[in-house]
C-alpha cells in the first residue's frame, strides 16, 4: 500500500514558492481554456514536488496551521493568497460593470441618434413645404400683376377674340392709313413689320398659340422686350390687340 503524502511545511516559508503559488491560483480563473488548464497541471506539478496535494492545500487555507508549522509565516502566506483571489474578483466585477456602462451609454447615444436625425428630417420637410408655398404665392402674384398691367395698358387684348377667329383680328392691309395706328404710350415705341404674314403668338415662344397674321410694312407699337431661352420676343400692340413677335422681324 503507497503511503499518503506527508505535508512538508518549508515551502510556505519560501518566498518564491509562494509567489509562484499565487501566481498559478490566480491563472486558474483565466476565461480561457487552455490557460486554465495548463495552470492546472503546473499547480500540481508545483505542490507535487513538495510533497503537496490539492486538498492539503485547501486545507490548510481554510483550517489554522497544524504542529510544526511557522504561524507566521503561514498566516502571511495565506493572506497574500485570499488578497490576491479578492483582488482578481473585484478587477474582473469592475470590469463587468464598465462593460455594461459602456453598452448603456452607446445605447443612449444611438437613441439621441435616431432623436436627432428624426427632428432634422421633419425641419427639412417644413423649410421645403414653405419653400413651396412661397413660390405658388409669388406665381400667383406675378400672374395678377401682369394681368392687371394688361388690362391697365392695352384693354383691347381682352376684347379680341380667341382661337380662330382671333388670327385675324391684328391683321390689316399694308396700304392701312396711319391713322388707324394706337395711340402710343409712354413706354411704347414704333416699329415695322420686316416679313409678310408675321404670325402674332399669344405667349413669347415659338409653340404659342397665333392669334393673327401681320403683312409687311405694317407699323405696330413695341411695349416690352423679353429674352427666352436664346430667341428675343417683343411685345406689340395694335388697334385691335396686342401679342408677341420675334424681335428680328420687326424693324425698331
Amino acid at each position: 500500500m503507497a503511503e499518503p503524502l506527508t505535508p512538508d511545511p518549508a515551502p510556505f516559508d519560501d518566498m518564491a514558492f509562494v509567489s509562484r503559488l499565487q501566481k498559478l491560483l490566480s491563472m486558474l480563473g483565466s476565461e480561457q481554456p487552455g490557460e486554465a488548464d495548463a495552470a492546472r497541471r503546473k499547480l500540481l506539478e508545483h505542490l507535487g514536488h513538495h510533497r503537496l496535494s490539492l486538498t492539503e492545500l485547501g486545507a490548510r487555507l481554510r483550517a489554522p496551521p497544524v504542529s510544526g508549522y511557522r504561524p507566521a509565516s503561514f498566516g502571511g502566506a495565506e493572506m497574500g493568497l485570499e488578497r490576491q483571489l479578492h483582488l482578481a474578483r473585484t478587477a474582473r466585477q469592475e470590469a463587468e460593470t464598465d462593460v455594461q456602462r459602456a453598452r448603456q451609454r452607446v445605447s443612449e447615444l444611438s437613441r439621441s441618434l435616431q432623436e436627432a436625425q428624426i427632428d432634422s428630417s421633419r425641419a427639412l420637410s417644413g423649410q421645403a413645404r414653405l419653400r413651396v408655398l412661397a413660390l405658388a404665392g409669388w406665381l400667383l402674384a406675378a400672374g395678377a400683376g401682369a394681368a392687371a398691367w394688361r388690362q391697365h395698358a392695352h384693354p383691347a387684348a381682352d376684347a379680341a377674340p380667341r382661337g380662330g377667329q382671333g388670327r385675324e383680328a391684328l391683321a390689316r392691309p399694308a396700304d392701312q392709313d396711319d391713322a388707324q395706328v394706337p395711340h402710343a404710350l409712354p413706354d411704347e415705341r414704333d416699329g415695322t413689320v420686316l416679313v409678310q404674314d408675321l404670325p402674332v403668338r399669344l405667349s413669347p415662344n415659338d409653340n404659342g398659340e397665333v392669334r393673327a397674321f401681320l403683312n409687311r410694312g405694317t407699323r405696330v407699337l413695341i411695349g416690352r422686350q423679353v429674352r427666352v431661352g436664346p430667341q428675343t420676343w417683343l411685345l406689340i400692340r395694335t388697334v385691335t390687340g396686342s401679342g408677341w413677335v420675334r424681335s428680328g422681324d420687326v424693324l425698331h
